[in-house]
């Protein structure tokens, strides 16, 4: 049985933070460990007291019982599962820590500050002595490249999101929404070529990791895309509902010159709009909802990894006004050209750099 005890400090709360942690094997202190976390919550800092313990045992007793001690409630409860995760960067490092305990039996308890005094000092020593403390490696992540951004205290997860290949839909501009599924034309499949030889460059030219996995629309122009991505990189694809592009309803595989021309009020009305909904489609409040429940799902489940995220116009517009923090205009005012790529990194749901939009350099002229 290993027995540790974990504790966080924040000066501030938000303010600077670290963790302290001690560990024990048959009542012998085994390890020490702490580390600094940069400006983060008392929250965060205790959740990375338990990472760290979670790390140190996973690789020096991976087969031996832990039980964990400490003196946050939140943490205990949320980690036996018994209270609910409402935090998303809380829900993150929980995803983190489960990940690390994988099949082993781990248990936590609750205890006085009192009884958890000697990694509470571990924790304000990192602070009072931060080139003595020992950063966990499950939080040592890249900071934002800005030394404006507020630092942050989770692990990134880089998104290379791409707008599918040329359909016939699109090179005759047509409207194609979610109830049309056509293939790619020649010129698609050229450029889903293109966009998959383009991918390790760009991650070399902003230094970050390919990706490991390709999440893509279940639409057949998008999964196109997405099969040449995954079988260039070498990766698994996974297929989800949604991420399919916005239902145009009546309108789809009409023109917006034809729709104009008949039903212009209607067109009038929807335009600039985030609730209107075209008939028997989607409003964009709508698609807005369900891409960032799959967004937000993916960011938390691939805690210091990198995906591609293979969908359509409106879906990349989603993506993007989460990642800018911008207003509702991005919506219908930023283009994607089709196989087009943009890279962010998203710290968490609540911050996120941006490292290209729409980059286009490597499609085909013609």
């Amino acid at each position: 049985m290993i027995i540790a005890y974990a504790d966080g400090a924040s000066r501030g709360n938000p303010g600077l933070a670290s963790f302290g942690a001690v560990i024990y094997q048959d009542d012998m202190e085994i390890a020490r460990l702490n580390g600094t976390l940069g400006v983060a919550t008392n929250n965060v800092a205790e959740y990375s007291g338990v990472i760290a313990i979670l790390e140190y045992t996973a690789e020096h007793f991976p087969h031996s019982e832990l039980h964990v001690r400490m003196d946050s409630k939140l943490v205990v409860e949320q980690l036996s599962g018994r209270w609910k995760i409402k935090s998303p960067d809380m829900a993150q490092l929980a995803v983190r820590a489960r990940g690390l305990i994988g099949s082993r039996k781990v248990t936590f308890e609750w205890v006085p500050r009192e009884q958890n005094s000697v990694a509470d000092a571990l924790a304000n020593q990192a602070l009072d002595t931060p080139s003595e403390g020992l950063v966990s490696s499950a939080l040592a992540m890249t900071q934002p490249k800005s030394i404006r951004a507020p630092r942050q205290a989770v692990e990134p997860t880089v998104v290379f999101a791409i707008r599918h290949g040329h359909t016939q839909s699109t090179e005759s501009g047509l409207i194609s929404g979610s109830s049309d599924d056509p293939s790619l034309s020649d010129l698609g499949f050229r450029e889903a070529a293109a966009v998959a030889s383009i991918l390790p460059e760009l991650a070399k030219r902003f230094d970050l990791a390919l990706p490991s996995r390709v999440i893509h629309s279940t639409q057949l122009r998008a999964t196109q895309t997405a099969q040449a991505v995954a079988e260039s990189l070498g990766v698994g694809l996974a297929g989800s509902d949604r991420l399919r592009e916005i239902s145009f309803g009546d309108w789809e595989r009409y023109s917006m010159g034809e729709l104009e021309r008949d039903i212009s009020h209607e067109i009038q009305n929807w335009r600039g709009s985030m609730t209107q909904k075209p008939p028997g489609g989607e409003s964009v409040s709508d698609l807005e909802n369900r891409v960032l429940a799959e967004l937000t799902e993916q960011i938390l489940a691939n805690p210091g990894g990198s995906i591609a995220i293979v969908a359509h116009m409106m879906p990349m517009r989603a993506i993007a006004r989460k990642a800018l923090l911008a207003g509702v205009d991005v919506s219908w005012s930023m283009q994607f050209l089709p196989a087009s790529v943009s890279v962010y990194r998203f710290f968490g749901t609540e911050f996120a750099e941006t490292f290209t939009l729409n980059y286009c350099a490597h499609l085909p002229l013609d």
